[in-house]
């Protein structure tokens, strides 16, 4: 079995804005063969993104056929420990970063992403197109 790929929120602002881009054409390739996962976060970032509602709805109906992936109590105390150790080291990565990076590391998963904070995360499964 291919294993997830979580794709990040950046990515799919590409996605919806540049359809002939290399992140469309990706994720397009993912989403035919049943690989793509989200987490709540993700998709409260994205929907938030569309100033119409029935925009928001449209999307989160097409979002629907991804893996949805649930955030633990135990992900979100990994997700505070990752914290600390990164600031230990200097930096501050928004609480969705690290989530997506907690849970990408129970369940296994890619990241795809451009985020330069998940570059900071040594052990994370990053996803690259071919």
């Amino acid at each position: 079995m291919d294993q997830w790929v979580i794709v990040d929120t950046c990515m799919w602002a590409s996605f919806f804005a540049k359809p002939g881009s290399s992140e469309n054409e990706a994720i397009d390739k993912l989403l035919d063969i049943d690989r793509v996962a989200l987490i709540g976060p993700i998709i409260a970032e994205v929907l938030s993104g569309f100033r119409r509602k029935d925009q928001a709805d449209w999307i989160a109906s097409r979002l629907r056929v991804t893996h949805y992936l649930e955030v633990s109590r135990d992900d979100w105390q990994a997700a505070a420990d990752l914290a600390r150790e990164l600031a230990s080291k200097g930096h501050k990565p928004p609480l969705t970063d690290l989530v997506i990076a907690t849970v990408a590391r129970r369940m296994n998963c890619f990241v795809y992403t451009t985020d330069p904070h998940f570059d900071l995360i040594a052990d994370l499964k990053r996803y690259w197109p071919d």
